[in-house]
């Protein structure tokens, strides 16, 4: 039987936050076993290589880490009906289970953060040369965040870009909305400046405070997490050697 040496795996206070990277390079076929039926269904049907490798990387480790912070194994997690289309942030069936999971991936990097009893979102971009083209910054961004934009160097504006896609992604996966509130509704700030949400436009304004926090993707990558209520503790972990020792 396959398992994981537990004590890689940290716990998980309440209060606290893990963020766990990989890297396609970590995908491998004895992954897939761990991934359920309507998973593996989803992985198959992707034509490229490169997305099947992030989708097992990301999902599989997963897995491993909400079944050791739930005491359970990778295949024994079941995931609500609701939850399990693409796009919806994952939510552990029976309710049960304290844990918040969130889930993120782009280029060769994926991501997944994890809590207890409090609402997450994670996103990562990977920074592309055409990212801050018209016309996808106008469905995005508010003509304050333009005007921001506009001021960077050219050479920067990509980066800056995906830093305020990642911070409002982030916000809304952990409120649960995702793309039902379109992106230029909420206001974030500057790239230059620490995370915040300045600014709800959209329905269904969140009452509890939500806090947002950069993450330290690799070079080329920007990444930022969202969390509805308390602050969290955050810390970031290597999943890639998660993936690799799994047995």
């Amino acid at each position: 039987m396959q398992q994981l040496r537990h004590h890689a795996i940290p716990a998980l206070p309440s209060g606290s936050c893990q963020i766990w990277w990989a890297h396609t390079s970590a995908a491998r076929p004895a992954l897939l076993d761990l991934l359920d039926e309507h998973e593996r269904g989803r992985h198959d049907r992707f034509v490229r290589a490169q997305d099947r490798a992030l989708f097992v990387v990301s999902h599989a480790l997963a897995r491993i880490i909400a079944s050791r912070h739930d005491a359970s194994m990778p295949r024994a997690i079941r995931y609500s009906r609701s939850s399990i289309a693409p796009g919806h942030k994952p939510r552990l069936a029976g309710g049960a289970s304290e844990l918040e999971l969130s889930i993120s991936h782009s280029g060769q990097r994926a991501v997944v953060a994890v809590s207890r009893g409090v609402a997450l979102g994670v996103d990562v971009e990977l920074v592309s040369p055409v990212a801050a083209e018209q016309p996808p910054i106008r469905s995005v961004l508010d003509e304050s965040e333009q005007r921001e934009l506009g001021t960077m160097p050219a050479a920067m504006r990509p980066w800056g870009f995906c830093r305020y896609w990642t911070r409002k992604e982030a916000v809304l996966k952990a409120t649960g909305d995702g793309l039902s509130v379109l992106p230029e509704l909420i206001t974030v700030a500057p790239p230059s400046e620490s995370p915040a949400l300045t600014r709800w436009s959209g329905p269904r304004r969140p009452q509890p405070p939500i806090h947002l926090y950069d993450l330290d993707a690799e070079p080329g990558y920007t990444a930022s997490l969202a969390a509805i209520g308390d602050e969290l503790e955050v810390s970031e972990h290597d999943g890639s050697a998660i993936l690799r020792g799994w047995r």
